[in-house]
C-alpha cells in the first residue's frame, strides 16, 4: 500500500474536470478563462463553502471569504491564470493551493490534498504471466498511481482511467499491431472523406455544429470554434415584444445582456457569445423600459 501523491491527486482532477466541463458549470468551464473561473469561485463559496474550502481559500488568496468581497477577489482574477492553462491542458500546477482551488471548481470531492494523500491506493502495472494452468491472466503491479479507491465518491472515474490504461496496454503487444494498422487506415480513410462536426460556432442568434480543422472559404466569421456541447446547441438570442412571455409560475424564463444601447436576449442563462458579459435573468423592471 502506498499514499496517493500529488500527481495522483491532479489527474483525479484533470479527469473530473473532463466530465464536468460538459456539466451543469458548462458556461464557466468548456472554455475556461480567468474570468470566468473567478465569477465559479465566487458563485461556489456564495453558495456552498466548508470548513477545508474556507481554509484553502484562505491560504490561496491570502485573505478571507466573506460573502461581500467579490470586488476584492476580481483584483485577484490574474491568480486563476495557472488553473485556466492547467484546465486546458497548456501547463502543470506546482502550487498545491492553486490545486485545490481546481479541485474546488470541478467539484472534486476528496479534497484538500492532504486529505485525498491519506487514502490508501495500489499501485499497479499490468504485466501477463503464465498461472499454474498454464493460462495467461493479467497480474498487478508498479506504476498506475491512479488508485481503485473504494472509500471515495470517484471510483467511477479511477476505475474508467484504470480500464483504459488496461486496454492500451493489452493493445501494444506484437499480435494486435496488424489490426491496429488496418484500424487506423480504415479510421483515417473515414476521418478524410467524412469530417466531424466536432466543434460549434456561433451564427448570428444559435450555435451550429462545425468542423474543427477547416475554415470555409469566402466566408468571415469574427466568432472563434469552441469544443461541443450538444446542450449548448439549443441556446438562441430572441426577439422580442410586449406580447413575449417572460414569466412562467412568476419565474423569469429569458435572459439579457445589454449591448450597447440595447438589451440582447436569450432562452437560457450563461454568457454573451459577443462580448462574454455574464447573462441577468429578466426582471419587470427591465421589460417596462427597454419593452415596453
Amino acid at each position: 500500500m502506498v499514499k496517493n501523491t500529488l500527481e495522483d491527486y491532479k489527474a483525479a482532477i484533470k479527469l473530473k474536470y473532463e466530465i464536468e466541463k460538459t456539466g451543469s458549470h458548462s458556461s464557466f468551464l468548456l472554455n475556461p478563462s480567468r474570468a470566468k473561473l473567478r465569477k465559479l469561485c465566487a458563485e461556489l463559496f456564495k453558495n456552498d463553502a466548508n470548513a477545508d474550502d474556507l481554509k484553502s481559500f484562505s491560504a490561496f488568496f491570502q485573505f478571507d471569504f466573506v460573502p461581500n468581497c467579490s470586488n476584492k477577489l476580481k483584483d485577484q482574477t490574474d491568480r486563476f491564470r495557472p488553473i485556466e492553462t492547467f484546465f486546458k491542458g497548456e501547463t502543470d500546477l506546482a502550487d498545491i493551493e492553486a490545486v485545490n482551488i481546481a479541485a474546488i471548481l470541478v467539484g472534486f470531492n476528496q479534497r484538500p490534498y492532504l486529505k485525498f494523500s491519506k487514502i490508501e491506493s495500489f499501485k499497479k502495472e499490468l504485466s501477463l504471466i503464465d498461472s499454474p494452468e498454464g493460462t495467461v491472466v493479467p497480474k498487478v503491479t508498479g506504476e498506475d498511481k491512479i488508485a481503485i479507491n473504494n472509500n471515495t465518491e470517484n471510483d467511477g472515474i479511477i476505475q474508467q482511467s484504470f480500464l483504459v490504461k488496461k486496454q492500451m496496454r493489452f493493445l501494444q503487444t506484437p499480435q494486435i499491431i496488424p489490426a491496429m494498422v488496418l484500424i487506423l487506415i480504415i479510421g483515417g480513410f473515414v476521418y478524410w472523406f467524412f469530417p466531424k462536426k466536432t466543434c460549434m460556432q456561433w451564427q448570428k442568434d444559435h450555435y451550429e455544429a462545425v468542423v474543427c480543422e477547416t475554415e470555409e472559404l469566402g466566408i468571415v466569421n469574427l466568432y472563434s470554434k469552441l469544443p461541443m456541447n450538444e446542450n449548448m446547441l439549443t441556446f438562441k438570442k430572441i426577439e422580442v415584444s410586449d406580447t413575449t412571455t417572460f414569466f412562467k409560475h412568476n419565474k423569469p424564463i429569458l435572459w439579457y445582456c445589454k449591448n450597447g444601447d440595447h438589451l440582447d436576449f436569450f432562452n437560457a442563462p450563461g454568457f454573451h457569445p459577443e462580448n462574454e458579459k455574464t447573462l441577468k435573468p429578466i426582471t419587470q423592471y427591465m421589460i417596462d423600459k427597454y419593452v415596453k
